[in-house]
This record gives C-alpha cells, structure tokens and sequence, in this order.
C-alpha cells in the first residue's frame, strides 16, 4: 500500500506531461519549501523575512537583513526528491532584489503497457525558477513581485509555462499580517492540451511573544485544494555568543486520513552567519518527509532604521522622559550628551 501510494502521488505529478487529464498541473508547487517553514506547518507567509520568504510571499525579502544564500533537500517519498534555493540581495535601505529555484525529481519510475506488462522506465521532473524584487511602500507596508518560469518534463515529453508570485506585508507592534498569491498566470500547455496551474493563495497573521517566542497562523487555499489553515510556532534559546538552537512545531489541516495527522516538527541551529534547519513531517502511510535547509548570511547590514523588524525580535521600548534633579540654588543641571559612540541595542529573533 505504501509503494502504491506513492506511485500514485507520483504518476499524478507528472500527468500533464504524460497526456494525463484533470487536475492541477505541477502540484509539487503547493508543498511547503524550506525546513524552518515546514517545521511551522507552513504557517510563513506573514513570519518569513529571509531567503526562504521568497517561496511563501515576495514582500518577505523586504524585510531581509543581508545578503543571504539558500539550499534545502527534501526527501520526500519513497525516491522522489525535492530540492531548493533561493537568494535575496539588498540594495540600499529599501529595495532587495531575489531568486529562487525550486524542483522536483521523481526518481526511476517504471512503465507499463496496456496489458499490465513492464516495458522499461522513466523519470519525471517539475520545476519553478523565479525572480523579482521586494520593497518598503511606506507606513509600513511591504510589497514584491517575481516573474516565474514553469517546466515539466517526464518520459521525452516536455511542457512550460510562465507565471507570477505577488505578496504584501505590513507591521504594526507585535504583529505583522501579510497576504500572497503564486502561480498565476498562463496554463501548462503540451501540444494542444492545457492544464491550470495551482494558484496558491495564501493569507496570515504572527505575532512575537516575551521569551523569544514566535507564533504563526495561516490559510491557504492551493489550486484545486480545499480551504487550509496552518498553525506554527518556534522557541528560541542561546547556545552561547552568537549561537542559538531553535524548536518548532506545526500543524496544517486538510490531509486524508491516508495521508498523516498534520502535525509537523524541526529544530535548529544558528551559528553566526550559518544557520542549519531540520523538518519533519509524517505522511502516514505514505511514508515520513524530511527536510534539511543551509543558509549563509553575508555583506554589509542594512541601516538601522530599515532594519527594525518586530519579529528579528521584540520591539524596542520607546524612551521615557525623566525629570533631571535640580542643583542647589534652584538651576536645573545641564542635561548629559550622549557619545556618538553610543548605540542602542537591537535584539533580534533570527
């Protein structure tokens, strides 16, 4: 049974290019990317500020940081392999420029004629290439765009697709929401077929709590699916300078009864500028998922004023007035200046 699922997963992947009907084309792109997002349940839309943002909505790279590099692997089911990656690249202190790739290797499958006989085998592919930009809109709001190209290919067939990926993010306080919308555009075309791709419409909120603690929660609407609502959360504790571990965990409703409770879970790791994240995710008796994301943070940080995020951290308390003790004989006492040397510290969740 467990084989046989899988198969099916697989054979429906790559249906669009085998002539197959109905459905979804490329539903690979409705699986969550990234360890650290798939480790919250999915629930990143509204949370995501790295590189990793770039597959749950185009405004998170507004909010990047620095310059960051991105490679996951996901072991899917059974030989199907998911592999990632993606960049943002800052460019002064209110645009950031990005990339991201995202495939799907189904592995040798084998092949049957009409008779049930074996007649060799083949392998599938899916992929989605994308780039865009990020930007400040002012008041807070965040917003990005990407331009993405779509390709399948299974046993010498091939089709291809262009799309695109629109998101807005805005902070207030504690709390960032943040809305997204992937994959529209033109149908996956084979000859003189066409089939739709699965628009991903994804809508959320996440709030930073006392104690290093990030909450998520999430609905998302992908292609064909029905209506979704994910739920995350992550913990984060200091391992030493500059190094901290992390704890996640999830839960994304809409799966059957074959296919896992929903419950996801990952840990992590950060160490200066790396940072390593795991994801588990069980699929029943289609098998377990597991997810392994590297990142590298690197280059100059943006100015301070760009950079302050609620969710690198909780927000900076506003300065309170103090009353300055009066010197005798009733003048006040010159205020003291403060050191151009000195700067506030900002503490940041990620």
């Amino acid at each position: 049974m467990k084989l046989a699922a899988a198969l099916i997963l697989a054979i429906f992947s790559a249906a669009p290019a085998l002539g197959g009907a109905g459905g979804d084309a490329l539903p690979f792109l409705k699986l969550d990317a990234g360890a650290r997002g798939a480790a919250m349940g999915g629930a990143y839309c509204a949370a995501g500020d790295d590189a990793l943002s770039v597959f749950y909505n185009p405004a998170g790279p507004a909010l990047a940081e620095r310059k960051e590099a991105l490679v996951g692997h996901n072991e899917w089911l059974q030989e199907m392999r998911n592999e990632s990656a993606a960049y943002v690249h800052p460019l002064g202190p209110g645009l950031t420029l990005f990339g991201g790739a995202n495939l799907l290797l189904s592995g040798g499958m084998d092949k049957y004629d009409a008779a049930g006989a074996r007649t060799g085998s083949f392998s599938a592919l899916e992929g989605a290439v994308s780039a865009g930009a990020a930007a400040a809109l002012g008041r807070e709001f965040y917003g990005g765009a990407a331009l993405k190209f779509l390709t399948q290919r299974a046993d010498g067939l091939s089709a291809s697709a262009w799309a695109g990926d629109a998101g807005l993010l805005k902070t207030f306080g504690y709390w960032r929401a943040g809305v997204s919308a992937a994959n529209f555009g033109s149908a996956l075309k084979l000859g003189s077929r066409s089939f739709p791709l699965p628009l991903v419409l994804r809508a959320g909120v996440s709030r930073s709590l006392p104690g290093n603690f990030l909450a998520a929660a999430e609905a998302v609407k992908a292609g064909g699916s029905d209506l979704a609502a994910a739920l995350g959360a992550e913990a984060r504790l200091t391992a030493g300078p500059q190094e901290y571990f992390y704890f996640r965990g999830g839960y994304k409703t809409g799966r059957s009864r074959y296919a896992g409770t929903g419950f996801t879970a990952g840990i992590g790791l950060t160490n200066r500028d790396l940072r390593v994240d795991y994801a588990f995710a069980p699929y029943g008796e289609l098998g377990d998922a597991h997810r392994v994301t590297v990142a590298l943070s690197f280059g100059a940080r943006r100015p301070a004023e760009t950079r302050r995020r609620p969710f690198r951290g909780l927000p900076q308390q506003r300065a309170v007035k103090r009353a300055v003790p009066a010197r005798q004989g009733g003048s006040k006492a010159p205020p003291k200046k403060k050191r151009a040397e000195e700067k506030e510290e900002v503490y940041f969740m990620w």
